[in-house]
């Protein structure tokens, strides 16, 4: 019964997280896009885009490494350091994981949280930076928030797998 759950929540997880990669594949290469003709229409027409500095650094580029998280670490993206648990007893490394998975998890879960109050503060006073375009503070901060909060699910779903496996293994 709780496999089964778990293996559900497992496919609605993964398929969310891949959207959330698909979208941040998308601010890759809306950056890339915007930063090329930038610098094109700026150094051969002496026209910038006074917009793509803001959009980029506030909006896309917070998205883009924030939306990534959970689909990196579920897909191998991620540095372990094994030196312990290659010393130690089986007995006492799935344990020790699942320990630290819950740890990390609680750990980025507090991250969301707290971005969390900063995305609804910024939007309840109407924060914006003011420039050409006066950008709201809110947008840029709503990354943060999803992208902690799906890797925090899924570092809690492998702590609390029926059968723990290696990270980037698939299930």
């Amino acid at each position: 019964m709780l496999s089964t759950v778990h293996k559900r929540v497992e496919a609605v997880l993964a398929w969310t997280e891949n959207v959330a990669a698909i979208v941040a594949g998308c601010a890759a290469l809306t950056t890339m896009l915007l930063v090329t003709f930038d610098a094109i229409l700026r150094h051969l027409f002496a026209w910038p885009l006074t917009f793509q500095l803001h959009l980029t650094q506030y909006y896309l580029l917070v998205a883009l490494t924030m939306l990534g998280l959970s689909w990196g670490y579920r897909t191998g993206g991620a540095i372990q350091i094994r030196l312990l648990i290659n010393k130690l007893p089986q007995t006492y490394v799935t344990p020790l994981v699942r320990i630290g998975l819950l740890a990390s998890s609680l750990y980025m879960a507090a991250l969301a949280w707290h971005a969390a109050l900063v995305f609804h503060r910024a939007w309840v006073r109407d924060q914006v930076i003011m420039g050409v375009i006066d950008w709201p503070v809110a947008w840029s901060w709503i990354w943060v928030p999803i992208g902690c909060g799906l890797l925090a699910l899924r570092l809690l779903l492998d702590a609390t797998a029926p059968r723990l496996r290696a990270i980037g293994a698939s299930h």
